[in-house]
């Protein structure tokens, strides 16, 4: 909302116009004792004085001087201009949600290519609407994997799951009678296929893996899925990553979820983003929150609708997949734009990019003598780094911490300079 300054005379006609005395007289219901002292009068600022103020406050700020190296689930990535003139289009924006199909063609057919899209991205049969977040749509997974396998009650885990992503997992399954295994890793970072060997047994509903890990390892997801006997096998991943490497659909994997952020969302202090899951289509009566359907009506012509909505709001509660109440329709309408944007090809070449540089700080802070893990990466690694003091000073934050070291994020916003510029500094910590 654009900023305007009331003058006294401005102030004196509104007050007659709806028959107040004073400014004051609009505030007696207020107990004195909790009403702020009003402002020095004066003439105030024109739009223009107010907005070259606040600019001036606002290159105070220190943090534009910094460079990021943060990601740990949330990461810093362009986003092309035509994602925000979208979807600031005032039939995005103001829509809340698709309940009355006939009201809501545009949106709903949004919402279907986002699914669509999601599909192909991830190799899988069929998608939802989107939910809260990456941690919810894990949570989501786990829970659709008991409702799946009704007489098992243990799911196991990689011990690299996001711990953040973990801590909404034990708050779903906390109510559960769940027993819940923890797997270690092996030397090069992955999950150990020998520990998951062992757990797996007739019991099992689930085995969880992250992968990317929470130490930025690429996960054996084909061999694991030879090892999950009857159980389902649940990837979380960073969607970006399937630009590069092969789809959990043809790896095996039953569910697939994590945010979409990565496409076309902001990192915004920390949200609102957009969970994707994606699953096979046996499963779809189980897969929690909308999915929309194309169809035709009476007179043949191409139509969107609600074909599923298993919601606590829409059904029997004791029938209902989950009670998440969004599908982040708006931010899905992002990552959608987004991913039109880039193409198959423009996708590859931007998780290309994200490999490449992350590798080339990775393999120079090696050459160093700096210890990380040998399994394959994406584009984030841990490195043993412990003194985060120092790169401050030099204006970059260095990573995430995590596990006595750093979990570092290399996205396409960091140029030869940028990574340089951290080995420098890195050198001097030698």
């Amino acid at each position: 909302m654009d900023y305007t300054a009331n003058q006294k005379e401005q102030i004196e006609k509104q007050l007659k116009a709806i028959g107040v005395s004073s400014v004051e007289a609009l505030f007696k219901a207020i107990p004195k004792e909790i009403l702020l002292s009003p402002p020095s009068e004066g003439e105030g600022l024109s739009e223009m004085e107010a907005f070259l103020k606040v600019k001036d406050l606002s290159n105070e700020n220190e943090c534009l001087k910094y460079k990021n190296y943060l990601g740990f689930g949330a990461y810093e990535h362009y986003i092309p201009a035509i994602v925000p003139f979208i979807i600031r289009k005032s039939e995005f924006l103001t829509s809340y949600t698709p309940y009355q199909a006939e009201a809501s063609q545009g949106y709903l057919q949004a919402i279907f290519e986002y699914q669509s899209a999601i599909a192909t991205l991830t190799g899988m049969e069929v998608a939802n609407a989107s939910v809260y977040d990456g941690a919810s749509a894990l949570a989501e997974a786990v829970l659709m994997a008991l409702r799946l396998h009704p007489h098992k009650n243990k799911i196991v885990f990689s011990e690299e799951i996001n711990p953040f992503y973990r801590d909404v997992v034990n708050q779903y399954l906390h109510a559960h009678a769940v027993q819940t295994v923890n797997i270690k890793i092996s030397t090069n970072g992955q999950t150990d296929l020998n520990e998951i060997r062992k757990a797996v047994d007739d019991q099992v509903a689930a085995i969880v893996v992250q992968s990317p890990n929470a130490l930025g390892i690429i996960e054996d997801i084909k061999e694991i899925a030879s090892l999950k006997g009857g159980a389902l096998l649940i990837q979380c991943a960073n969607p970006m990553s399937f630009g590069l490497y092969e789809t959990p659909g043809v790896l095996g994997v039953d569910i697939v979820v994590g945010d979409s952020q990565p496409f076309g969302i902001p990192l915004q202090f920390g949200g609102p983003y957009a969970g994707y899951m994606a699953t096979r289509m046996a499963y779809v009566r189980q897969l929690p929150g909308r999915i929309i359907g194309e169809t035709v009506d009476a007179v043949g012509k191409r139509g969107y609708v609600m074909t599923l909505q298993t919601r606590e709001q829409h059904i029997r509660r004791e029938k209902a997949t989950s009670n998440i109440c969004t599908n982040q329709a708006l931010m899905a309408l992002a990552t959608l734009v987004a991913l039109l944007w880039y193409g198959k090809e423009g996708v590859r070449k931007l998780a290309q990019t994200n490999f490449n540089r992350a590798m080339y700080l990775k393999t120079e802070l090696e050459k160093i003598g700096l210890k990380t893990y040998s399994g394959p990466v994406f584009n984030e690694f841990w490195v043993n780094i412990n003194d985060a003091k120092s790169f401050e000073k030099h204006h970059i934050v260095p990573g995430h911490p995590y596990k006595d070291g750093i979990v570092v994020a290399v996205t396409e916003t960091k140029t030869k300079e940028d990574l340089d510029r951290f080995l420098d500094v890195a050198r001097k910590l030698k």
